[in-house]
């Protein structure tokens, strides 16, 4: 996200300033105040909850604030933090920072996060003097460039005719909301921040009337900066963490490329040998077709032999039938021809046969009726002529 941006200079009558536009803090919805237990249920690291109503009015406090920085090298190129060193009457001493720029405006508006969700920020404007640290602006453009964001920290004190700061609810180490506080100044951050956003430094200041000793206010500051180093070893903890959790998953992530080599390995043999099985098989079918085409040759041999020896068994059975015998069973022999393995000679032969029978019998019942018709021709009438017998004459019956 970009939290910080510097702008290029006019090409004609320049001036020496680079306008800059830098996040100043992010606000949290007005749905995460938990009035029953008096805190902000959404805050930032520094245990800050941002509302937008009272950020609103101190709005007009960011025109004139300060932008610092505190370098680190002669160049003035590198940066630290703050740059507080001390509080002198009751007022914070940044000795070891540098004003580079000056605010002119600031406004509440909505961006897009690093992940793409919308949320509320403070935002502030200014110019830096761009002829006095032209390095470290050379620099800010070049880290902007690559992609590097510069994070800041905004600094707050009290309201006049307050002691501090005022907190709704009052003051709470998670969660508070400051309701009255100006803005009184930005520092550009070579540290951590603990914000994602902007970093927030209290200034809870007392007036000259405050009964608070210098003592009591080294103490406030060696505790302040006690908080920061104990946050800054947490982070640093944090950083070992995730440091060794980073490396147990490249760990892992090594481990699971081996295997997935292996398992490569492992499935360019197993198609080798599924390939190989395949030729193989293919093998065995030409094998097999060969096989079936052979036995195919060989049925079709056997079958004709088988034919030919059935017609030969057929002819054998018909031999002592003349032609005109034959051909009762015409129809039979024929059939017999043409599938000689499924058709029974005796089928063949008992056609004949039965031909031969009726053809027998008609010409006997022709022969009979024949011996009856010459019989009725030569039987002689035995009522023909008889002689007349007379009285006078005397017969003898055994003459």
């Amino acid at each position: 996200m970009k939290t910080f941006e510097i702008f290029e200079e006019k090409k004609k009558g320049q001036n020496g300033r680079r306008k800059f536009k830098v996040i100043l803090y992010k606000i949290f919805p007005d749905e995460c105040i938990d009035a029953e237990n008096g805190v902000g249920t959404e805050y930032n690291i520094n245990g800050i909850t941002w509302i937008r109503q009272y950020c609103e009015k101190a709005l007009d406090s960011i025109k004139g604030m300060f932008l610092r920085c505190e370098f680190l090298d002669d160049e003035r190129t590198e940066i630290n933090g703050h740059g507080m060193t001390d509080i002198v009457d009751d007022v914070p001493v940044f000795e070891n920072a540098t004003v580079i720029g000056t605010f002119t405006d600031g406004y509440i508006d909505e961006i897009e996060d690093e992940n793409g969700e919308k949320i509320t920020v403070c935002i502030g404007v200014g110019e830096i003097d761009s002829s006095c640290y032209h390095n470290f602006c050379s620099k800010l453009d070049e880290d902007i460039a690559n992609g590097i964001y510069p994070k800041g920290s905004v600094e707050i004190m009290r309201t006049e005719g307050n002691e501090g700061i005022v907190y709704l609810y009052g003051y709470k180490n998670k969660g508070r909301i400051p309701t009255e506080f100006i803005h009184s100044g930005y520092a550009l951050l070579g540290v951590a921040p603990s914000d994602n956003t902007a970093q927030l430094v209290e200034l809870n200041e007392q007036e000259e009337t405050s009964k608070m000793s210098v003592d009591e206010m080294k103490t406030l500051i060696e505790t302040t900066v006690a908080t920061y180093t104990n946050q800054i070893a947490e982070i640093n903890q944090c950083r070992a963490d995730c440091e060794a959790r980073i490396a147990e998953l490249n760990q892992t992530v090594e481990n699971i490329t081996n295997e997935k080599n292996e398992i490569a390995a492992a499935s360019a043999q197993i198609q080798a040998a599924l390939g190989q099985c395949q030729k193989d098989l293919e093998d065995k079918h030409k094998e097999i077709e060969t096989l079936w085409e052979e036995r195919k040759a060989l049925e079709s041999a056997l079958g004709e032999a088988k034919a030919k020896e059935r017609l030969g068994e057929l002819n054998a059975a018909i031999a002592e039938f003349t032609e005109e015998e034959r051909a009762y069973a015409q129809d039979e022999i024929e059939a017999f021809n043409a599938a000689p393995i499924e058709t029974e000679i005796n089928s063949v032969v008992d056609k004949i046969l039965i031909g031969i029978g009726k053809k027998a019998k008609e010409e006997s019942a022709a022969a009979v009726a024949a011996e009856q018709n010459a019989a009725q021709v030569d039987v002689e009438d035995i009522f023909g002529v008889v002689d007349e017998v007379t009285a006078d004459k005397e017969i003898n019956i055994f003459e």
